[in-house]
């Protein structure tokens, strides 16, 4: 018996400790806060309904039809009025507008409408990411709006009160009466208004992201919904140009048209085609990766992009027509065959959207130009013997400024030139061509004149040649070497002022240009060592003085 007493008095406090309330706790400041703004609204809400019921008990009591009329307009106001400040009552209570819930019916489609509901999508978008910064912007010049109109209705129901104070006559007062009551009634909705403003405008700064968290939060929503789309389309247009590329070489190999290396019509005509489908079907690819995903917007932009192209190429078509004929071969320049660009001759190697050019006899010399640079070159057809330089590296040249060496180095760009002694001297390559150089490496032919004295005028056409040419022979052999000498004659020029005179014509192998500065001089001094053993006179130039005789 004992426990069940004990056991029923625990029963019995724990209820009791049960059913007792918990004390209260304060409320949030922002609870607390919107409490207060509340209070504020309710006396306005009331006196509004007040000021109501009076206007139409006015008009229940009015004679005429102009009163009733004014009345009317007085009572529609005041209704609005009365509207206005429970909707600030309820978003103060609520934190949400009506605007936010409730949504204005979509408009039918119609053909008139086609091209602004392909822009929606974009405009959408637009306005969904500025609707922030436009929604505080309009309730902070909304606010000042009221707190103007707070400001000027305090003074007008200031100088109202003062004017009906002093004032003595009924009429007067009962007019005054009604001119403080309409400004009190001004200046508590101005209050109201500029109370709900301020609470939305603080609730909307106190929602409001830092200017970090709302850019990385725009570049997150981009990432997660349109940029993935993005980035799916853009690796599938990409995917689907370089299959049908692929695709499309693999049947280029095994084609009849394209044995040829792709130098006929059908051919490049097949390749431009090709080529303009794979970027076609790279577009649909892209457009409906969007169509599928649902990204209306994304999709808005490419269809608006593909008619930007296709109205510009309108205008942008015709001058791609010449280079058009250029890819297909059929312009002024042909590929095989030889151009020249900046004084440099070239072979045409392909002809594409980008050409290839080359040179065989230049180091680097290669070259790539956009078609649309290739459009005022003209090619010609070159012969298998034609050379595409006057020179190779190691060959020994002379220039038309004097210039003589041996070529080091011949690139599109320049010309090195090694003279005697170590020297360099650089040429663009253009100006080396200007020049005009004689290539010594192939072969060359010395000219001189030697001259003898007239004593010797029986032997100057027979014997004298003979001996001069056996000994300018023997002479070059025993300092050059057999092998670089070709030839040599000696054949009777003129017979000079004072002397008689030969021309000597030696003819070498292209190893000896090296000595080409000194050969010259090696005829001299055989010429000269001929007439030391054959005892003749070598003349120089002399004047005779004849004097008259008296």
């Amino acid at each position: 018996m004992t426990f069940l007493r004990v056991l029923a008095a625990l029963l019995i406090i724990g209820t009791a400790f049960a059913q007792k309330k918990p004390k209260a706790l304060p409320p949030p400041a922002d609870v607390a806060k919107n409490l207060e703004t509340l209070q504020s609204l309710v006396p306005a809400i009331q006196n509004a309904e007040k000021d109501l019921a009076a206007l139409r008990d006015e008009l229940a009591k009015a004679t005429t039809e102009e009163a009733k009329k004014e009345i009317t307009t007085r009572v529609d106001a005041q209704r609005e009025r009365v509207q206005q400040l429970r909707a600030n009552f309820r978003i103060v209570a609520s934190g949400v507008e009506e605007k936010a819930y409730l949504s204005a019916a979509e408009e039918e489609a119609s053909f008139d409408n086609e091209f602004k509901d392909l822009l929606k999508p974009l405009f959408n978008g637009l306005r969904e990411a500025t609707s922030k910064p436009r929604e505080m912007e309009e309730l902070r010049s909304e606010l000042r709006v009221w707190v103007e109109r707070e400001k000027v209705s305090r003074a007008a129901l200031g100088r109202t009160s003062t004017a009906l104070d002093a004032a003595d006559d009924p009429n007067v007062k009962k007019e005054l009466e009604s001119t403080r009551k309409l400004w009190a009634s001004r200046v508590d909705e101005a209050t109201s208004e500029t109370e709900t403003l301020t609470r939305q405008i603080e609730e909307r700064e106190k929602n409001t992201p830092s200017a970090w968290e709302a850019i990385s939060g725009i570049f997150t929503d981009f990432w997660r919904s349109r940029g993935l789309n993005l980035l799916m389309a853009f690796g599938i247009a990409i995917g689907v140009y370089i299959a049908t590329r692929r695709i499309y070489r693999a049947v280029r190999r095994y084609s009849p048209i394209h044995r040829k290396r792709g130098n006929g019509l059908v051919a490049r005509s097949t390749d431009l085609i090709v080529a303009g489908a794979a970027v076609v079907l790279a577009v649909i690819a892209a457009t409906l990766v969007f169509y599928l995903k649902g990204d209306w917007l994304m999709l808005a932009i490419t269809i608006i992009f593909v008619i930007g192209i296709l109205w510009a190429s309108k205008h942008a078509l015709p001058p791609y027509i010449e280079q058009i004929k250029v890819i297909l071969n059929l312009g002024s320049v042909r590929q095989g065959e030889r151009l020249i660009h900046e004084g440099i001759p070239w072979r045409v190697d392909t002809l594409n959207m980008y050409c290839d050019f080359s040179n065989p006899d230049l180091t680097g010399g290669t070259m790539r130009l956009p078609v649309k640079d290739v459009l005022p070159l003209h090619s010609r057809p070159s012969e298998p013997k034609e050379p595409w330089f006057p020179s190779k590296e190691n060959d020994w040249v002379r220039l038309d400024d004097g210039c003589f060496g041996k070529v080091i180095q011949q690139t599109p760009e320049q010309v090195v030139i090694l003279r005697l002694g170590g020297s360099l001297k650089t040429y663009p390559t253009a100006d080396f061509l200007e020049q005009c150089p004689e290539n010594l490496s192939r072969g060359f032919r010395i000219s001189s004149t030697f001259g003898i004295g007239y004593g010797h005028r029986a032997a100057a056409t027979e014997e004298i040649p003979k001996i001069l040419q056996e000994a300018v022979h023997r002479h070059l052999v025993e300092v050059l070497g057999r092998e670089f000498v070709k030839s040599v004659k000696v054949e009777f020029k003129a017979a000079a002022a004072s002397s008689l005179d030969y021309a000597i014509l030696a003819d070498f192998n292209g190893e000896a240009a090296q000595r080409y500065a000194a050969l010259e001089r090696m005829i001299q001094t055989a010429c000269v060592n001929a007439c030391n053993e054959q005892e003749w006179d070598i003349p120089f130039p002399q004047m005779v003085v004849h004097q008259a005789v008296s």
